[in-house]
């Protein structure tokens, strides 16, 4: 078995090899001894069975890729590998498609489907899609823990909680497709409905952890089942009596105006964006605005801003785990907004992340130099995850001369 690093991001997970999935969120089905052979030809593979033993195996991966007429390819640390088994046929691929979708055939010529499964101990997100003029059929699967992890189990520092403390104000998780954002907002919402009474109300696409009741109240809503979209959501949630919003991604005009609005108007706001730096993060949601209207949402978002995760995953030294590693910006006195509200001074934050003035904040870069002198992650993997290498190898050198 793998060993499972101190600072690993994503936990190994045990499943009976007798429990498979089933179309419901909140159902788990124990599959009998005979269904494989009263459902699949002998002559063809049993795909439920081989993702079961794949996700029963000690191999640490992320992602499953089901593609017609090609291998099944899982996606480790290191990057795609192929499994056994040769290529899938579209029979085969079949009968987990209907689990999937009962009506799969008929929705996929609307679009792609989004649907997620629950297992016994993990949770997959099922993405189908046509390929190739509408010639193929292509099941993406992405693993995730069954429950929220424990903020200690992240990789995140101890007093990242101040930022959870708040009753106010807005906090962005950001970062590049992949790179974890779902599982460390889950968990951050995890701690706050386990020491806060409160109303959560979440806008995903889709429902990707389902949070029990604690001691917080939970209205997790999806797009489009429930709300058409996250800027419907949006201006449907503040009739909900919220305390804390979740708004799943931020993407257009509408919704990073509803926001603002959220946070200034007394509710802790959570969303998400796929951006690389904090920086990156705050000049990007600004951008969705006219220029003529840049100013006032800028002094809108410096007296709402609690802080910016922005996080990436990079393979363990040995190859065998993925850690967090993540840059951090703090607001909490208000000690940047002065720059925000200055066009000609927001790109200054870059400084004040390097300088750490506030003794919290720090670049990803910092962070990523002391996984490497830690020997938790290569020095080759470091400069792969950085959007600033020549700084990174400069502080990596720095640190060898010592």
């Amino acid at each position: 078995m793998a060993r499972i690093h101190a600072h690993s991001y994503f936990h190994y997970l045990q499943l009976p090899s007798d429990w498979t999935f089933s179309p419901r969120t909140d159902t788990i089905t124990e599959l009998p001894t005979s269904a494989a052979a009263m459902t699949h030809p002998s002559e063809l593979r049993d795909l439920t069975r081989e993702i079961l033993d794949l996700v029963d195996a000690s191999r640490v991966f992320t992602d499953i890729h089901i593609e017609q007429d090609r291998p099944i390819m899982i996606k480790t640390p290191r990057g795609w590998i192929e499994a056994e088994g040769g290529p899938v046929l579209i029979d085969e691929m079949a009968p987990l498609l209907a689990a999937i979708d009962e009506n799969w055939d008929t929705r996929l010529a609307q679009g792609a489907l989004d649907r997620p499964f629950v297992l016994t101990r993990c949770r997959l997100r099922c993405h189908v899609f046509r390929t190739s003029g509408g010639r193929k059929t292509v099941i993406s699967i992405r693993r995730l823990p069954l429950h929220p992890l424990p903020l200690d189990k992240l990789g995140l520092p101890a007093y990242i909680r101040t930022m959870l403390e708040s009753s106010k104000g807005i906090v962005f998780v950001t970062g590049p497709t992949g790179s974890g954002k779902t599982t460390t907002i889950a968990s951050l919402l995890d701690h706050i409905n386990r020491t806060r009474s409160c109303h959560i109300v979440t806008i995903e696409q889709p429902i990707e952890y389902g949070l029990e009741r604690h001691q917080s109240i939970i209205s997790q809503r999806e797009v489009p089942t429930d709300t058409p979209s996250f800027s419907n959501g949006m201006r449907e949630v503040l009739r909900q009596r919220p305390d804390v919003i979740m708004v799943g991604e931020i993407r257009d005009l509408e919704t990073a105006e509803a926001v603002l609005q959220a946070g200034e108007s007394g509710h802790l706001v959570f969303a998400t964006m796929h951006t690389s730096s904090a920086l990156n993060t705050l000049t990007r949601l600004l951008s969705f605005f006219p220029a003529e209207q840049r100013e006032r949402h800028a002094a809108s978002l410096a007296n709402s801003l609690i802080g910016v995760i922005c996080q990436s995953l990079v393979p363990s030294e040995d190859g065998n785990q993925l850690v967090l590693a993540a840059e951090l910006l703090f607001n909490h006195n208000q000690q940047i907004s002065t720059l925000l509200v200055d066009p000609a001074k927001i790109a200054f934050l870059a400084d004040f992340i390097r300088r750490k003035e506030d003794n919290m904040s720090r670049s990803l870069n910092e962070h990523l130099a002391q996984l490497v002198a830690k020997d938790v992650i290569s020095t080759r993997d470091a400069l792969r995850s950085t959007y600033h290498r020549m700084e990174l190898h400069e502080m990596l050198q720095s640190s060898v001369n010592r």
